[in-house]
């Protein structure tokens, strides 16, 4: 009797593997995974091949698919458990409804999912130079600004913020890019879509460095129940200011527009209009952490105010911006 009930745990194992773990029992199979893209995926989807135009194509390319997208989305997509990504079909000029996705069960959605993120790579796709791990507020609503301002909005769907779909229907919907597409392929993609899909658009080709970031650090925040921005006001530069160091900082940037003494007639201030901030009137001490950052770090237009402040982030160190701002708050009280 010992031997059987010992048969008969190891067989409940089994299932237990078999049926509640099916990705273990699946990975690495790629024979099989080969098998079913075949079947199921390249009636539509090209695998392999120099990029084409998209009036060639059927579907997206997924020779880099195991670099494009982030393999639980992947998996979910595969299940049939995603929206689909193109409200009007791939093709806009054709401007047929969205045929229905094939689904998959979760094992052969998991054994393809495997295999495209082993297999179907592209050596052009490098390391992301966005690290999302400093990624703030304000720069998310910078790249909002200039996802609009590109007219993003004629061919992209994203969510408004009561959750109405807002854009045009011609191309991917946007409102879930954060779960869906790896920074990685963000990164490379938006230096020329071209590369990859000839006809498939432009994307920001004269934008800065900086703003390249705003807009891909964005996109990765859409859909992401909620994403933790950084906060650099919290950081340890912040707990070791000095007002000295912060009072010589406003002496070399500062002053030269907003005076001496804060009253806004620093020498600079005859050429601007609207004139500069009269710091001595102001009760900074009372301003919020994260507003005096921004203000600081990303200029007048981040915060409402007029864009004759520059953006100072990219000439001070973090160090440097704590410390000044420390020193308008110790210094300028209101009257």
């Amino acid at each position: 009797m010992h031997w059987q009930r010992v048969i008969m745990f190891r067989n409940f194992l089994l299932l237990v593997l078999l049926f509640l773990t099916p990705s273990i029992v699946w990975a690495g199979n790629d024979g099989y995974a080969e098998k079913l893209i075949n079947s199921q995926c390249k009636s539509c989807h090209r695998f392999e091949g120099k990029p084409k135009s998209k009036f060639e194509l059927k579907a997206p390319d997924l020779m880099w698919g195991g670099v494009k997208y982030q393999k639980d989305w992947l998996i979910r997509r595969l299940m049939g458990q995603e929206e689909n990504l193109y409200p009007n079909g791939y093709r806009w000029d054709k401007m047929r409804l969205s045929l229905k996705h094939m689904v998959s069960t979760r094992e052969e959605a998991t054994v393809i999912a495997d295999y495209m993120e082993k297999k179907l790579r592209d050596p052009r796709v490098k390391k992301s130079f966005v690290d999302m791990s400093t990624f703030t507020e304000m720069e998310a609503e910078l790249g909002a600004d200039i996802f609009r301002q590109y007219s993003c909005l004629g061919c992209h769907q994203i969510k408004d913020d009561e959750g109405k779909l807002i854009g045009g229907p011609i191309s991917t919907t946007l409102f879930d890019a954060g779960n869906r597409y790896t920074l990685d392929w963000w990164s490379r993609f938006a230096e020329n879509p071209q590369d990859f899909t000839p006809h498939s658009g432009e994307y920001l080709a004269d934008i800065s460095p900086r703003k390249a970031r705003h807009i891909i650090g964005y996109l990765m925040t859409l859909g992401v129940k909620d994403f933790k921005f950084y906060e650099p006001w919290k950081s340890k530069e912040f707990k070791n200011t000095d007002q000295d160091r912060g009072a010589q900082v406003y002496k070399e940037y500062c002053v030269q527009c907003h005076g001496k003494s804060g009253g806004g007639d620093g020498p600079g201030a005859k050429g601007l209009d609207p004139k500069p901030a009269v710091h001595a009137d102001l009760p900074l001490s009372d301003y919020p952490d994260d507003y005096l950052y921004n203000l600081v770090y990303y200029g007048g237009k981040s915060v409402g105010k007029s864009p004759n402040m520059p953006d100072w982030g990219m000439t001070l160190s973090k160090q440097n911006l704590a410390d000044v701002i420390a020193y308008l708050r110790s210094t300028f009280k209101g009257q």
